[in-house]
């Protein structure tokens, strides 16, 4: 009776051990089956881009991650010609309307400190601004109050513009529709929108941004345009000259007028690190950010455009360009990708880069 105990106990345990070893070489193989793909993936991805470069003329740094993990952070091309310096992951670029979304996050930041509304009106700011008892923040933040897009002064004029003085550039112009009845994006929404910031927080607002985003979040290598001071490992952008052919580097634009429309510069580290932070909620809450990243006329929420792929993916992203530079930061949210990318070029789109990584990252070639 001992005997057959013993026995059954033995053949019990080496099942058991038999089984177990099964477990591990099963988990073993998963591990090395998802390394491998990324691997491969990383590997399809940097060709792409290279090739893309080489015929195109990219130049600009790119990061990519998936599943939280970044699986491509490389500089392509150069970040000045002259000295023979390369683009690299930490080369600073100017993000141009990138800047927009963090606008809108410290417009939600004072709302849940109940320091304003979305639903307040321009005239509660700006007493005297026209049709300013019809304009919400709401419309603002939307792109849908008709106020049209300022022209950027040259040179010859003022070079440095306080942001009333940049109010007074689009003040008086006409609506262009009705408020709330049309999209229409226009940089002088946002331009509002910081001078808000500045009245109902008391600071300045690259004071408020620094003080409440980029400090917060760590990052030292984002910055203002408009602060006049040296920027370490910035790109010198390039714009396409139509005359001679070939690009050229750009004039400096006149930073302070592009102020809390796309007066910001950064790296992609920074900006991924920041979209991390947005839209998991470190930042705002969930209603907030719901609210933000809500679609409304012609796909843009608040800061942000909204959009479905043909697969049915959803897509939280936004791109700008200024002279000498062009960038694109987007997330797959059922895929779970980040495709960031800054250019030194201009004009040059960005969004066809976007969509040879993103069948890579889907697995479509």
């Amino acid at each position: 009776m001992i005997k057959k105990i013993i026995i059954k106990v033995v053949v019990f345990i080496f099942i058991f051990t038999i089984l177990l070893i099964g477990c591990a070489r099963d988990t073993i193989n998963t591990t090395n089956s998802a390394k491998v793909d990324n691997s491969d993936i990383q590997s399809k991805m940097s060709k792409y881009i290279k090739n893309y470069s080489a015929k195109n003329k990219f130049s600009g740094t790119v990061l990519i991650a998936k599943d939280n993990e970044v699986i491509l952070d490389n500089g392509y091309g150069m970040a000045d010609k002259n000295n023979k310096i390369a683009n690299k992951s930490k080369t600073v670029f100017e993000i141009a309307s990138l800047t927009k979304q963090f606008t809108a996050t410290a417009i939600l930041m004072l709302q849940e400190k109940k320091l304003l509304s979305v639903q307040d009106t321009v005239d509660k700011y700006i007493p005297d601004y026209p049709e300013g008892d019809k304009i919400k923040i709401y419309s603002l933040l939307t792109h849908t109050s008709g106020i049209p897009d300022y022209n950027q002064p040259s040179k010859k004029g003022k070079y440095t513009y306080t942001p009333l003085e940049i109010i007074e550039l689009f003040k008086n112009k006409p609506l262009k529709f009705v408020t709330g009845t049309k999209y229409e994006y226009s940089g002088s929404n946002y331009i509002l929108l910081g001078y808000i910031i500045e009245k109902v927080s008391g600071m300045k607002y690259e004071q408020y941004v620094e003080k409440n985003i980029f400090k917060p979040l760590k990052l030292n290598n984002t910055g203002f345009l408009s602060n006049k001071r040296t920027i370490k490992n910035k790109a010198i952008g390039y714009y396409l000259s139509k005359k001679q052919d070939k690009y050229k580097p750009a004039f400096n634009s006149e930073s302070s007028t592009q102020y809390s429309a796309g007066g910001i510069y950064s790296t992609v580290k920074d900006l991924y690190t920041w979209d991390n932070a947005l839209l998991g909620k470190k930042l705002i809450n969930k209603k907030s950010l719901n609210d933000m990243i809500t679609p409304r006329l012609h796909s843009y929420g608040y800061g942000l455009i909204i959009t479905k792929k043909g697969n049915g993916d959803k897509m939280i992203w936004d791109n700008g360009s200024i002279l000498g530079y062009s960038s694109y930061i987007g997330k797959n949210i059922n895929k779970n990708y980040v495709i960031i990318i800054l250019s030194n070029k201009y004009p040059y789109n960005v969004i066809p880069i976007v969509s040879g990584l993103s069948d890579i990252l889907e697995m479509k070639k």
